[in-house]
Parts: structure tokens; sequence; C-alpha cells
């Protein structure tokens, strides 16, 4: 049975979550980057990178493998930028943080020659000191993935 009493306390957390002047540092940090991103200005968003930062790409594919330090990580988002002729975009739904991980949820799609990819994506970032120091992604759709990058 749920009280009268627990529907207030419901409320009054929901209310401090709707709050968006409260929006955690990661949140921000992560928003401005990937708006760097879709404006084609790789260099923006690896600016909150640390000097020795990892992105983790997994899979079988030629853009599999660990890009290490910023100047890797600028290489890999512009290949993605090139490979695509600019058409890589990534559809932010959701931002969540703490102070050692952000996490986005996401929808992207890549138009190449060869076609059309589309899938739900999440991308977990590790910070630390107010940098991102790790970075995975994760897709709904390892296999369409592999297919369409060879």
């Amino acid at each position: 049975m749920v009280s009268l009493a627990m529907l207030r306390g419901y409320a009054s957390r929901a209310t401090l979550c709707e709050n968006r002047d409260m929006e955690h540092p990661g949140i921000r940090r992560i928003k401005e980057g990937y708006r760097c991103f879709s404006e084609g200005d790789c260099d923006g968003f690896v600016r909150e990178f640390a000097d020795d930062a990892v992105w983790h790409v997994r899979g079988d594919t030629p853009l599999a493998g660990d890009k290490v330090g910023r100047e890797e990580i600028l290489e890999f988002l512009r290949s993605l930028a090139q490979d695509t002729h600019g058409s890589f975009m990534i559809e932010v739904h959701d931002v969540l943080a703490n102070d050692l991980h952000t996490v986005v949820l996401a929808h992207t799609t890549v138009n190449r020659d060869e076609g059309t990819y589309t899938a739900d994506e999440v991308h977990v970032f590790c910070t630390k000191g107010g940098r991102i120091t790790e970075a995975w992604g994760f897709t709904s759709d390892p296999g369409g993935r592999g297919k369409f990058w060879f």
C-alpha cells in the first residue's frame, strides 16, 4: 500500500530531478563535446580528454582497437567524419553522470555508398580531474556495424 506521505516524498524527489540548474558538470562536458562533434569540430570534443586518455573500440572492424592519447582519438573521430562524408549523426536521447562516469544514450545514423547503418548506442566515459580518461561505445547492432564498416 502506498501512503500519501510516500507520494509526497516521491513528488519532492521528482521535482529535484527536474531542476536543470543542478546539471552535473559531466553532463555539461559531454553535451559540449557532442555539440562540437556535430558541428565538425573534432578538436573541440577532444579538448575534454586527458592527454593519455584511451578510447576503446570493440569489434572486428577496421575501426576496432584502442585509440591512445588525444592525437589518436582526434584521428579516429576525424576518420569517422571523413569515411562517412560528414553523414555520421548522433541523436542524444539522454546523458547520465556522476563524479566518475558519464553515460550517453543515443541513436546513431551513418550513410556511406554501401548503405545506411542505424543503431541505438551507449557511450560510457570515465572522468578524473574534470577530464575524460577512458571511453567505450556499445551498439545494439554489432553485426550490422561490422558489415557496414567492411
